[in-house]
This record gives C-alpha cells, structure tokens and sequence, in this order.
C-alpha cells in the first residue's frame, strides 16, 4: 500500500490553492493529544468538602515535524533551502483571515489515515488553530541558508457553537410549564424561546397532540415538557 502522508489543510481558503496547504515530507513519529476536564472543590457547612465537575476542555494536538531539502536541488544545482516548505506552516499562524469579528488567524484541519469506525472523537481529522509553532533550523548550506528543520507544532480544538452544544451539553434542566399562544407563534419559536432548541419542537407537539404544527390558536395554553 503507498504511504499516506500528513495533510494539513487551510480550511479559511480555496483546498485547490496548494500553497495554503502543507503536506509534510515526513510523517511525525509521534504525536500527543491532550485532554482534560476541569473540576471545582466547594467546601460545604458542615459537611465534607465536595468535588463538582465545571466543564470539560477542547483538545490540544502537538507533535514535531521535520523537513529535509538537503538533495532536492534547484535549477542550478544547489540545495532547496527548506524554508521553502516550513513557510507554509508558519503562515498558518498568520492574522490574515476577517470573518466579520475581526481579524484572526485561519482554522487548519490536520489529516493523516483513516480513523476507525465507532470512535466518539477520532484523532484524526483534527479540526482547530495552530496554538505555537517552534521551528528549529539545524542544517545549513556554505551559502548560509537552511536545509533542515525541526517544527515543533500545538493545535487547539476549534468548534463552532453547534459542535460545541453537542460535544458539551449544558448541564441543568428545563422544568415542566405552560405557555400561552400568542399571534405568529410557531412551535419551533416557543421551543428556542424556552429551550434554545428549536428542533425540539416536536416534544411540544407530542405532549400537545397538535396533529398540524402550522395552526396554533392565539389563547391556547400548551403543556411545556421538561427537558434535560
């Protein structure tokens, strides 16, 4: 089977300008994920101190790359300086991206293999941020320029809201309670008006009976569900 090679991906450009894009000469021979969840000790009157969990955090993905253009020559003979290929990760962490909150630096999506199937989060394809980025030059040319480079890499997890509200559900609940029809109300818009849910509408309809979603009499009271 061929080698697949390490792909990392400017998700905030066109996938068909290869430039945006860094396929690594050589694959990392390892690379660490970090996870973690963050708890709070609350000392309760009283009683033993007690251990609540708060949140849990967004993975970091680090690993050490290397690049050798030591033998690819160019026209004249001479080594590629390797700078060549480690520019394109560095300009990853470049503020070059305006998404309308102001300017940031590109989202990157990190490939390499496939994962397999039945794994909650798989480590690769690995979607976030380049966290730091440490190059380290340590070859060099008589003319003085580089041909060999460690890259020392730290990516954060980036999710968007949605992914964010289906990795981590917010804990709490929402208690049973009726709600009054007004005019243009839909069940969609009670739900995201009580729930922040609006595809849950179909529990009010079920608790409800409502057989037509799109005729709501102004006046009626509805039965509210609760919902974790």
């Amino acid at each position: 089977m061929p080698l697949v090679k390490m792909k990392i991906r400017n998700l905030d450009t066109d996938e068909a300008i290869d430039d945006q894009n860094v396929r690594v000469l050589f694959n990392p021979t390892e690379y660490t994920i970090e996870q973690s969840n963050s708890w709070d000790t609350q000392n309760v009157q009283g009683g033993e101190p007690r251990t609540q969990f708060t949140k849990a955090d967004l993975r970091k993905l680090a690993m050490e790359l290397f690049f050798d253009s030591y033998e690819e020559k160019d026209g004249e003979g001479q080594s590629v300086d390797v700078r060549k290929y480690t520019d394109r990760v560095a300009r990853l962490m470049t503020v070059s991206v305006d998404d309308g909150d102001g300017k940031r630096p590109p989202i990157i999506e990190v490939s390499w293999g496939n994962a397999p199937t039945g794994l909650i989060n798989p480590d690769f394809p690995f979607k976030g941020v380049l966290l730091s980025l440490r190059q380290q030059f340590v070859l060099f040319t008589e003319q003085g320029f580089p041909v060999r480079a460690k890259l020392n890499i730290s990516v954060q997890e980036y999710l968007t809201p949605e992914e964010i509200e289906e990795r981590f559900p917010r804990r709490g609940s929402y208690p049973a309670q009726s709600y009054t029809v007004t005019e243009g109300d839909t069940l969609s818009g009670i739900a995201q008006a009580l729930w922040k849910k609006p595809l849950e509408w179909r529990r009010i309809a079920q608790t409800n009976n409502i057989q037509d979603p799109r005729v709501l009499i102004p006046g009626s009271r509805l039965t509210i569900p609760p919902i974790k």
